[in-house]
């Protein structure tokens, strides 16, 4: 394979309109609990504890004592409205439950109620305000106790990100720089990949991370162009060098995972300018073998919940287990890593994720620094990551819909469009 398999990470085509605005849309929800002080009635036993259902991971999870009534609640910090709630049920679910919120943790107010719950994923829209949020069991649904691997309460107030962000439109969406003001941090000691620069907003707030990696042969200039954009419209942006040149997409994969470990870790420390920056919720963009190593981050770290691989490369490889959100950006006339190739045998294969399939025209280079219609590609990236990083439906219009026909029916933009929209 040729050093031509150059870098990059862009994404996004063809979605978009002729007006400059979107129509109205919901108010922006932000993951408000990942991370946040857990309890629970019970606890099955150490290895399950409480916290494990808010920490990001869908291999952790906390389950209960095997009795009715049980409960799990989080301590989001102070008052939100919320609007929606996600239960990622194991094996041992509720029938019965409740959805309650509370300002002070001892009188609670029902949002969401049924007696006929069947386990599973559950995405549930509620409409309620409160600093206590809990998932409140009173009927199992098997012999065992309550378990669920996460639970996610999505709201806005507070003094969240995203009443700092306004309601995206074409124009603002296609400039080169969003509404949030940004600053660079160079990472002084980089754990397990080659490089980091971390593009930032400096307002207040935590917002997710997102990891860029180049591909073969390729470097940070690769996809600088990109860092920046997804930073103004709130996301922490650490911009990735590799090992080595040549690394293979299972490296640039663990590479991945290393630069998103130590970004929330940055996060978390104090004493730098990424310090209270981050709110655990990690995506990634990558091109190329880059964009191999994200599809491998999606299949192998579940803190990785949406990705777009840009043009990418992996031979031989089975990634019909990855159910998180993915957008893949092809190049119609791309000599190496065509999307017949790749990229269109994975999306048809992920029968359990979202996903969102645009070709454009251009060779292998078309989503790099230098390459491409970088307005529209910017436009989308945008959209799918604060759609499925932040939950923010004002983005949808630009993805589904006829907000979007008007650049997914034009020819010169767009060559080959798949989706699952309705998202």
């Amino acid at each position: 394979m040729t050093a031509l398999i150059a870098l990059a990470t862009a994404i996004g085509l063809a979605l978009t309109l002729l007006t400059t605005a979107a129509p109205p849309a919901t108010a922006a929800a932000d993951l408000l609990s990942q991370g946040r002080p857990a309890t629970s009635s019970s606890t099955e036993n150490s290895s399950t504890p409480a916290s494990a259902a808010v920490d990001g991971n869908t291999r952790t999870r906390w389950s209960s004592t095997f009795s009715d009534p049980q409960w799990l609640g989080v301590d989001l910090g102070s008052t939100f409205t919320i609007s929606r709630v996600v239960l990622r049920w194991e094996a041992a679910y509720a029938r019965a439950f409740q959805i309650q919120t509370s300002d002070d943790g001892t009188a609670w107010t029902t949002v969401y109620s049924t007696t006929t719950s069947t386990g599973g994923l559950q995405t549930l829209d509620v409409n309620g305000n409160g600093r206590y949020v809990r998932v409140h069991g009173t009927q199992r649904g098997t012999a065992y106790g309550y378990s669920l691997w996460e639970f996610q309460v999505y709201g806005s107030g507070g003094g969240t990100p995203g009443n700092g962000i306004p309601n995206p439109t074409t124009d603002s969406l296609e400039a080169a720089d969003g509404p949030l003001t940004t600053a660079s941090y160079t990472v002084p000691s980089p754990n397990g990949y080659g490089s980091g620069t971390v593009t930032y907003p400096t307002a207040g707030g935590a917002y997710p991370g997102v990891v860029l990696m180049p591909g073969y042969q390729g470097t940070q200039q690769n996809l600088e162009w990109l860092a920046p954009r997804l930073a103004s419209w709130g996301f922490v942006v650490i911009n990735v060098g590799t090992n080595t040149l040549t690394d293979d997409p299972a490296s640039r994969g663990r590479q991945i995972s290393a630069a998103g470990t130590q970004l929330l870790g940055l996060g978390n420390a104090p004493g730098n300018p990424l310090s209270g920056k981050l709110n655990g919720t990690l995506g990634a963009v990558g091109h190329s073998m880059g964009g191999g190593g994200v599809m491998a981050a999606l299949r192998d770290d579940p803190r990785f919940r949406a990705g777009v691989p840009t043009a990418p490369y992996y031979p031989n490889v089975n990634f019909s287990s990855v159910t998180e959100p993915t957008f893949f950006l092809t190049c119609q006339s791309d000599p190496v890593a065509h999307g017949n190739s790749y990229a269109v045998p994975w999306y048809n294969s992920m029968s359990q994720s979202e996903k969102l399939y645009i070709e454009v025209p251009g060779d292998h280079l078309c989503p790099m620094t230098g390459y491409g219609d970088k307005a529209k590609q910017g436009k989308w990236m945008v959209s799918f990551l604060s759609l499925w990083l932040r939950a923010d439906t004002r983005f949808s219009p630009f993805l589904c819909g006829p907000v979007r026909d008007g650049d997914k029916n034009d020819a010169s933009l767009v060559t080959r469009w798949m989706d699952t929209c309705p998202f």
